[in-house]
């Protein structure tokens, strides 16, 4: 069951030319700082919101196609591992959530960021932890999530069969965050392209413990952007997105929520490396969804400057 999601933001850099600055991005690898990190940024930029980039379930291998895209666009980026690379843990599961503390201080204290003012984004198990470190932590202003998850789900071992002792993907104070288990009553076909999404959605039936492994996404302090594919092929993003929408009426979140949903695209949003969809629709996703991104971004930058009301509905 374990994808590698490295390709998904393939190309990303190549579209949207106009709006990139021109700036060729700096690299940096972070070290002794307690976490591991490549940061991102461009010589002369204005401060503007920092993005804490977290990958899905690829693990310690770091992307660098869309956070180079940031940051020619202006932004600075910290490319965050947490599971994988040296000192972390092996598998995604239970990753202590106080890893990111340090990752977020740094990025909080940077001077190419703007006071006050983090986005993070994930896509797929990386979107799964976005949404819910940024229901955790005051410091984060908004969520781009790709491929979003409205729960937290068991972890992700080495060997998924015969079916392991069940552990949650995050930990809090050494405690498992409360999660929903992978039902495997149902029949996993090797041979069905649909198999692990099947097995996802199966899981989601399992009605108590996905009420108690709800993410609370009405805690997040600033506006939320959700992309999923009508035609995921991992798990069922699309259903997941409408279901964190849902709550977040239900509670009367005060900050703008958009779900956008792409016909004909997959996991990945990506004709690169497609998990779903077809070369067209996740074509058209990819560009689309990057558009959507930077504007997201512009409008959490103006809302940190003073234009507050741009972030309200």
């Amino acid at each position: 069951m374990k994808i590698n999601l490295r390709i998904f933001t393939f190309m990303f850099i190549a579209l949207c030319a106009s709006a990139v600055s021109g700036a060729e991005p700096i690299k940096s690898a972070i070290t002794g700082h307690g976490f591991v990190a490549d940061f991102y940024c461009t010589e002369g930029s204005s401060p503007k919101p920092g993005i804490l980039f977290l990958g899905g379930s690829e693990g310690g291998k770091l992307e660098h196609h869309l956070p180079e895209f940031f940051a020619t666009n202006g932004y600075a980026v910290l490319s965050l591992a947490y599971f994988k690379a040296e000192g972390l843990p092996d598998t995604l599961e239970m990753v202590p959530l106080e890893y990111f503390d340090k990752a977020i201080g740094w990025l909080t204290d940077n001077q190419k960021i703007q006071h006050g003012g983090i986005v993070v984004y994930g896509a797929s198990k990386g979107a799964e932890l976005a949404l819910l470190l940024a229901s955790k932590k005051s410091e984060i202003k908004g969520v781009i999530a790709v491929a979003p998850s409205s729960v937290v789900w068991q972890g992700m071992p080495k060997a998924f069969w015969p079916p392991p002792q069940p552990r949650s993907s995050w930990s809090l104070q050494e405690k498992p965050v409360p999660f929903v288990p992978y039902d495997y009553s149902m029949r996993f076909d090797p041979g069905d392209p649909l198999a692990i999404y099947k097995f996802y959605k199966q899981s989601l039936t399992q009605k108590e413990s996905v009420e108690k492994a709800a993410i609370e996404v009405e805690k997040i302090h600033g506006p939320v952007l959700l992309l999923s594919g009508h035609d995921d092929g991992l798990w069922p993003s699309e259903e997941m997105g409408d279901a964190i929408c849902k709550r977040l009426q239900e509670k009367a979140f005060k900050y703008k929520v958009e779900h956008v949903k792409y016909n004909d695209a997959g996991h990945t949003l990506n004709e690169y490396y497609m998990l779903g969809g077809t070369p067209e629709g996740n074509r058209k996703a990819r560009i689309d969804s990057t558009g959507r991104m930077l504007e997201f971004l512009k409008m959490v930058n103006k809302s940190i400057s003073g234009d507050a009301e741009k972030l309200h509905r």
